[in-house]
């Protein structure tokens, strides 16, 4: 099986395939044609990469799931399915074509964007979700990245129920742990808990604080280590002291103590009069974050965590390791330890100037190595790289392509592929095919290499090839990936 064509007709013409729209971990989305009248539809189904895995069935029980949750949602904004129907076998659902793009393209573009338009997109969330919470599913996956803005009227639209599930309010209940970082409450990291309507309370609020601030809450599982979630104020001081405290509410670690339904909670941002509506200044926001105040609190925070290590207090599900990613994660907005500011990275990527990504990639990694000068590293300088760096680079690249790129993802090819501690020239050229840097038994260049959404599983990063000073660098970096336990998060 594979990824369809342009051209390719499906339901016996019903539907024509035009082009890919996304790509995520476990989906693709096309652009297609649906006749007679030809109106423009968007298709999602498994990706090709998915369709050739032994556990495939598993991961298509679960989109048949999310295909037949959403055909039964009718309301504004959530994302509307017409048909769910199966093409050789593969179950695919077509659904509206929104042209536009996500919540977090938009205010990361914007550069920021007024209270008083972010409460706008959140009541519109908030009532696609109580409309989901009345027909007893949970959505469990509510992020900036979920939402798109139709933009022919700048409507919000909630996307994406892959990780949706059918709960009953507070009954204990077995669910997967699938989750996404900075937006999960600590219930979700658990595969049996007690689910409720407070479960997407939480992402909702985390979702209005990341929109307000363009920054990432710290995950929850860390605060239960005891950093401290730095209120969204102290980011952005021309949110309101009541919505200040509604999203530090809604994010409470105990579900108990946060508000148990979505309606609650809106109540609590509705309950007074906004008083700065106009657009706020994000860069002299970011002066504020990073003044020495505020560094030093990170740095307690961290200390704080450290102490608690030392004491053996681990986190519900976490790993140590994932916790330690998390912290830098939490910081990518910020100043790293090595003093590399990532933010041109990260705004890059979510703008999806993929090769300018990659160059400013092959930069971070030259100011890591300090070879700004020479342009260029060999073995020694990769062996050097510091692991918490390489984390925070990897995550971005991964968040930023649904999965689709980062180190984590070509070292889990690479292992696939029989990838040893030596050098082998087999394994490089297979990794090369697997990857797309190869065509027709053929390296290409640079220029040629494929630098958006759709390009092959681990395509990026290349790091601009003037980077490598010597051969067999892949293998290399696998060693230095495999030695700081640099691991792919699978997401569905």
């Amino acid at each position: 099986m594979s990824n369809w064509k342009t051209g390719t007709r499906l339901q016996s013409g019903r539907y024509e395939i035009n082009k890919v729209l996304g790509y995520g971990g476990s989906g693709i989305t096309y652009l297609a044609k649906e006749y007679p009248q030809g109106h423009p539809v968007a298709i999602k189904t498994l990706n090709a990469i998915i369709q050739n895995q032994p556990d495939f069935n598993k991961h298509q029980e679960r989109f048949i799931q999310e295909a037949f949750c959403l055909a039964k949602c009718n309301h504004n904004h959530v994302i509307k399915v017409h048909n769910v129907c199966q093409e050789n076998q593969l179950w695919c659902m077509v659904m509206d074509y929104i042209s536009g793009g996500t919540l977090r393209q938009y205010v990361n573009y914007k550069n920021g964007i007024s209270e008083e338009e972010a409460l706008n997109y959140i009541q519109q969330i908030g009532s696609a979700l109580t409309y989901i919470h009345e027909q007893g599913f949970i959505h469990r996956d509510v992020k900036p990245g979920n939402i798109m803005l139709r933009k022919k009227d700048m409507q919000a639209i909630l996307i994406d129920f892959g990780l949706a599930r059918e709960f009953v309010q507070d009954k204990i209940q077995t669910h997967t742990n699938s989750r996404t970082e900075s937006f999960a409450p600590l219930e979700q990291y658990e595969l049996t808990a007690k689910r409720g309507a407070y479960t997407d309370v939480y992402a909702l609020a985390a979702t209005l604080y990341y929109i307000l601030t363009l920054q990432l809450p710290f995950p929850a599982p860390f605060r239960q280590q005891g950093a401290t979630l730095i209120p969204p104020k102290q980011h952005n001081f021309n949110i309101s002291d009541t919505v200040n405290s509604a999203i530090l509410q809604g994010m409470e670690l105990r579900a108990e103590k946060r508000p148990q339904s979505i309606q609650e909670w809106l109540k609590m941002l509705t309950n007074q009069q906004i008083s700065q509506p106009r657009k706020r200044n994000l860069r002299h926001s970011r002066q504020v974050i990073l003044n020495p105040a505020r560094k030093e609190q990170l740095s307690t925070n961290i200390k704080s965590n450290a102490c608690l290590k030392a004491k053996k207090i681990e986190p519900i599900t976490q790993s140590k390791q994932e916790t330690k990613t998390a912290q830098n994660i939490s910081k990518i907005a910020s100043i790293s330890d090595a003093g590399i500011n990532y933010q041109k990275l990260q705004e890059l990527l979510i703008l999806g100037k993929l090769k300018e990504a990659d160059q400013e990639t092959a930069t971070i990694i030259l100011k890591l190595t300090n070879r700004q000068k020479q342009g260029w590293i060999d073995q020694h300088h990769v062996e050097q790289l510091p692991c918490h760096e390489l984390e925070i680079i990897n995550q971005l690249w991964y968040e930023g392509s649904n999965g689709r790129f980062g180190f984590s993802v070509q070292k889990k090819l690479y292992q696939s592929l029989g990838g040893q501690p030596e050098y082998n020239a087999k394994i490089w050229r297979d990794f090369g095919d697997k990857v797309g840097w190869r065509q027709h038994n053929n390296w290409l260049s640079y220029k040629e290499l494929n630098f958006n959404l759709w390009a092959s599983q681990g395509h990026l990063p290349m790091l601009g090839m003037q980077l490598w000073g010597f051969t067999g660098w892949l293998t290399v970096l696998m060693n230095r990936l495999n030695l700081c336990q640099i691991e792919e998060k699978t997401t569905y």
